[in-house]
């Protein structure tokens, strides 16, 4: 006889004699063992909502980021803050933080240019936003947003609307 057998033995043997001498000891053990587990419940659910409710918030602190780096580009160079270029380490850390932040939620899309150089297949990428629906998430998120970043992302909103309806489709990448 294994060890799990000997045991469960000895447990129903217990449970056998608590039942004779009325104790119920291990009726009221198990009721507490149950409302332990009800109890831990309990918490494990608050405790998904707020790692959801954080998700969130980080979620919007990076689109914020991203959108603060984004007008830094453009005050640096406003011929063409949308093109990246991977080749550059930092261009291409941004790649990354703009795909996951931006491009994979679908408030903007990666336009990829190829370049023959010496054989090998390269590739820049231009950024172009989606603005009316970042503008939109600014607003809808509640998060705290700079001033100034608010108006710019609201002038570039404008603009694309602008554009819109002067007949280009979608926002158009600035002449390099």
């Amino acid at each position: 006889m294994n060890r799990w057998a000997r045991l469960r033995w000895w447990v129903r043997l217990l449970a056998g004699i608590d039942w004779l001498l009325g104790t119920h000891l291990l009726t009221k053990t198990t009721s507490h063992w149950q409302q332990k587990i009800e109890t831990m419940q309990t918490e494990i659910s608050s405790l998904e909502a707020r790692m959801a409710e954080l998700n969130a918030s980080r979620g919007a602190i990076l689109r914020h980021l991203c959108l603060s780096y984004l007008q830094l580009r453009q005050a640096q160079s406003p011929e063409n803050w949308f093109h990246f270029d991977p080749r550059v380490p930092a261009e291409e850390d941004a790649i990354e933080i703009l795909t996951r932040s931006l491009v994979t939620p679908h408030l903007a899309r990666w336009k990829i240019n190829q370049i023959a150089a010496g054989g090998a297949n390269l590739y820049t990428y231009d950024l172009i936003p989606d603005w009316g629906t970042l503008h939109q998430d600014a607003l809808n998120h509640g998060t705290r947003i700079p001033t100034n970043l608010f108006d710019w992302l609201a002038e570039q909103a404008a603009e694309s609307v602008k554009q819109h309806k002067q007949g280009v489709a979608k926002p158009t990448l600035p002449e390099r």
